[in-house]
C-alpha cells in the first residue's frame, strides 16, 4: 500500500484540491453576480421615442462618451431632464410649486425640446406647440436625493424661425443615475 509519507502527501493534496474547488465556485458566484449588476446598470436607464415612426432609444450606458443622460431635482420646484446620443436628443424644464408624480403641460412655461440631428437645432414647444410629460414614478427623498423617476411624454416641438417642426411621439423614460442641487 503506500506510506505514511505517501499518504500525508495524498491528504495534503485532497485538501489543497477541496480549497481550490471551493475557490473556484466563489470566484465563479462573484463573476456571474458582477455580470448581471453590469446588465442591470447598462438596461436600467433609457428613454425613447419615436418621431416620424423611427424609434430613438437612448440608454444610461456606462462608458458612452457620446450619451448624455442627466436628470436634475433641484429644490422641490424644478425637474432638468437632458438627454443625447451623439447629436440626436431631447429633454425638460418643468418648474411647479413642488414636484412630483402627475401630468405636466409641455408649452413656454415648462419647456420640452428635442435636437435634430440632420441640422443640430433644438426645437422647443411653446404656447402653440405643446405637449404633455406623465411622472408616474418618482422617489424624492427629502430634498435628499431623487434616485428614480418613470414616466411617459408626447410633444410638438418648432423652430419659431423657419416653422419646421417635429411630432414626438411614444416618449417614455426611466432615470435611475441622478444628481441632487
Amino acid at each position: 500500500m503506500f506510506s505514511t509519507a505517501e499518504m500525508t502527501l495524498l491528504s495534503r493534496n485532497r485538501t489543497s484540491m477541496k480549497y481550490l474547488l471551493s475557490s473556484l465556485i466563489i470566484i465563479a458566484f462573484f463573476l456571474n453576480s458582477c455580470e448581471k449588476d453590469q446588465n442591470r446598470k447598462l438596461l436600467g436607464g433609457y428613454f425613447k421615442y419615436s418621431i416620424n415612426g423611427k424609434e430613438t432609444i437612448i440608454n444610461d450606458e456606462v462608458g458612452i462618451n457620446s450619451n448624455v443622460f442627466d436628470c436634475t431635482f433641484k429644490g422641490d420646484s424644478v425637474l432638468t431632464i437632458n438627454v443625447s446620443k451623439i447629436y440626436e436628443g431631447a429633454g425638460f424644464i418643468v418648474k411647479s410649486d413642488s414636484i412630483k408624480d402627475g401630468t405636466y403641460v409641455l408649452d413656454n412655461a415648462n419647456k420640452a425640446y428635442y435636437t435634430n440631428p440632420l441640422d443640430q437645432k433644438r426645437y422647443y414647444t411653446n404656447d402653440k406647440f405643446k405637449g404633455t410629460l406623465n411622472i408616474k414614478k418618482g422617489t424624492f427623498e427629502a430634498k435628499e436625493l431623487l434616485y428614480t423617476l418613470e414616466g411617459t411624454f408626447n410633444f410638438q416641438a418648432v423652430d419659431t424661425v423657419t416653422g419646421k417642426n417635429f411630432n414626438v411621439v411614444n416618449g417614455s423614460f426611466l432615470m435611475e443615475r441622478t444628481t441632487f442641487h
